[in-house]
């Protein structure tokens, strides 16, 4: 009589197998995705405050005037670099007003924004005329 030796896996096994760890190999890669854009938008939020900062520090060297302030790339504001999934910071101001915002990588729908007023959120516009819209 011949006996026989079964050793190892059959090929439904091992397919079976692949395709469970293709399953797990792509909610894990969505994940990712997600929590990088969060870190991205913290990126950008980080930007913005400096900015808010910077330009603060200007206003206070303008003998209390925006005027010159509210412009990236000059008298000390630095046009931050964004990340790739982010949209252009976005500046307006007047001698009186100023308002910075930014679209974020998490919802492309959404800007961040900040403006002199104190207001600090999220919204589906840009800055307009110095002020955060929502």
């Amino acid at each position: 009589m011949i006996k026989l030796n079964k050793e190892g896996f059959t090929l439904i096994e091992l397919l079976v197998v692949i395709a469970i760890i293709g399953i797990l190999a792509s909610i894990v890669l969505v994940s990712l995705n997600d929590a990088r854009n969060k870190g991205y938008d913290t990126q950008i939020k980080s930007d913005i405050a400096q900015v808010r900062n910077t330009i603060e520090l200007c206003y206070d060297n303008q003998n209390g005037t925006y005027t010159g302030c509210a412009t990236l790339g000059s008298n000390g504001v630095a046009n931050p670099t964004k990340p790739a999934c982010a949209g252009n910071y976005t500046l307006t101001g007047t001698a009186t007003t100023y308002a910075i915002s930014a679209q974020l990588c998490s919802d492309s729908t959404k800007y961040w924004c900040v403006d002199n007023a104190g207001n600090t959120g999220i919204g589906t516009l840009t800055a307009q005329g110095g002020s955060c819209a929502p």
